[in-house]
């Protein structure tokens, strides 16, 4: 690939990862009950597990439709149940407030769920799937161009997802007022009960 095309590659994914979806709300409604370290261990999880899916079609597509493609429903639906049960505990985070640090699972438990959002969503297989072909011969990928290509993807999920986290930083500003913790806690557990419920009917 060309310079311009690397540039093409990290746009696409940096517009793919702001792009409404299951991992873009989740973000979202992490960032804005717990603010941005949870949200952006939460996004690291993400971040990995489309590099994950990314490998895959880089380097053993026919292994992944074989064995992997037969399971994925299964997988996206226990994924979707457990969204659902987490937006039920931020709906029921009544104590959490705006103006303190709010309480929150070990950030390796965040990596681990944003990495449970990613791979339970086939979406983004699909997308690599579709995208990746118009930059490269998939029979041709050495291992070194393979890395540049993690790279590039990588740098641009991250770009895109933290944006939005710290956009959703700026939000809660506006609403940082009494009474409104209160609010922002039944919101975000409404987002990620539907990101449950999308990411179970995808």
């Amino acid at each position: 690939m060309t310079l311009l095309d690397f540039a093409s590659l990290f746009l696409i994914a940096f517009v793919f990862v702001i792009t409404p979806g299951p991992g873009t709300l989740a973000v979202f409604a992490k960032s804005m009950s717990q603010g941005f370290m949870p949200a952006f261990y939460l996004s690291l999880g993400m971040v990995l597990g489309d590099l994950m899916y990314l490998s895959v079609v880089l380097f053993s597509l026919d292994l992944f439709a074989e064995v992997i493609t037969p399971l994925m429903d299964y997988v996206r639906i226990l994924g979707g149940l457990y969204l659902v049960y987490l937006g039920y505990g931020a709906w029921n985070a009544h104590k959490v407030k705006l103006s303190s640090k709010a309480r929150h699972k070990s950030n390796a438990k965040e990596f681990l769920t944003g990495l449970l959002i990613s791979l339970t969503n086939p979406k983004v297989m699909i997308f690599y799937i579709a995208i990746l072909p118009a930059f490269i011969d998939l029979s041709q990928v050495s291992l070194l161009y393979a890395l540049e290509i993690l790279a590039t993807v990588g740098v641009g999920l991250i770009a895109g997802i933290s944006a939005i986290n710290i956009t959703v930083g700026k939000i809660k500003q506006i609403f940082a007022k009494p009474g409104m913790d209160v609010r922002i806690n039944k919101i975000s557990g409404v987002i990620m009960m539907s990101v449950g419920v999308l990411l179970g009917l995808s």
